[in-house]
């Protein structure tokens, strides 16, 4: 059976969520199901050969290339071994030239590459690197469905104004829709956010396919979300999320689903009904236990 090393820090930044922590509670429940032998949580630094042998190394995109000026350390990625596979998950490969240099750099010293974004699958073929998409997901246990009696929001937007194209679109809702919550929440609290609105704002930064994508739709919220190419092929629109292709599209659309009710919430349903078929956490996870496998048995990552 097999022994995990999932590398990521938590407490030192601040914040303790997002792909790694789901992994490692993830494998941490199939330690317990005696599915696996044993995951740690190792935080990157030098000295975890203490820890002893590891079957397979994990590290999901944490964000550490931003967090220079916090972390009290530098970040150390594993070492490959050509027996024991470093399994490599980027989610931030759009954000910029510098973003994605860092994330290809990681993905060289890695045996086993998947990626959030599936424009990065032909990116990274074209810089010598073999990876498979893998999108995010929802963990239902962060972001559970709540069933509110009413819904006190029009329209919400849960995250961080961290572009112009952010700008633009929330300040166009925020004076369409006087009714409109805004903030940073994280698990159940935005779960709750999701459940309390009735339409929840997805902004995409460049064209990614983030996981607002996954909680909003897994934890039951109708997704009104800019269109996203790749978004495509993992919900159907119209029936399980709603794309919008313009600031005056996307308000357009607000209005028709604020006016109607039953098809806003038919819709809401067959997307919390995809991600509960397609988009668990779990169904991720195993896929990467099963290339893990699959290396240690002499099968090309591919």
């Amino acid at each position: 059976m097999l022994r995990i090393a999932c590398y990521y820090e938590g407490m030192a930044v601040g914040r303790n969520d997002g792909n790694p922590l789901y992994i490692w509670n993830n494998l941490k429940r199939r330690q317990d199901a005696k599915e696996i032998a044993e995951v740690n949580h190792v935080r990157p630094i030098e000295g975890t050969e203490i820890l002893g042998k590891f079957d397979a190394h994990v590290w999901a995109d944490w964000g550490e290339d931003g967090l220079t000026q916090i972390l009290p350390y530098t970040p150390v990625f594993p070492t490959q071994n050509g027996k024991d596979p470093v399994v490599y998950w980027p989610t931030d490969t759009h954000v910029n030239g510098a973003s994605y240099a860092y994330r290809l750099g990681l993905a060289k010293k890695s045996d086993i590459v998947y990626t959030a974004q599936k424009v990065t699958v032909e990116q990274f073929a074209k810089d010598g690197v073999v990876a498979k998409w893998l999108p995010c997901a929802v963990e239902p246990l962060a972001y559970p469905k709540y069933e509110l009696a009413c819904k006190h929001y029009d329209i919400c937007f849960i995250g961080h104004i961290n572009s112009q194209h952010r700008i633009d679109h929330l300040d166009r809702a925020f004076k369409e829709f006087p009714n409109f919550f805004y903030g940073q929440r994280s698990f159940e609290e935005a779960a709750e956010k999701f459940a309390d609105s009735k339409i929840c704002l997805n902004v995409a930064l460049n064209d990614d396919v983030n996981m607002r994508c996954f909680e909003v739709t897994g934890s039951g919220g109708f997704l009104l979300t800019n269109r996203i190419p790749s978004l495509e092929e993992l919900f159907i629109d119209g029936k399980e999320i709603v794309m919008y292709d313009s600031i005056d599209d996307m308000v357009e659309k607000a209005k028709y689903y604020l006016a109607h009710d039953d098809e806003r919430e038919a819709i809401a349903k067959a997307g919390y009904e995809r991600s509960m078929k397609d988009h668990k956490f779990s169904q991720r996870v195993d896929v990467i236990l099963n290339d893990i496998k699959k290396f240690k048995e002499g099968v090309k990552h591919a």
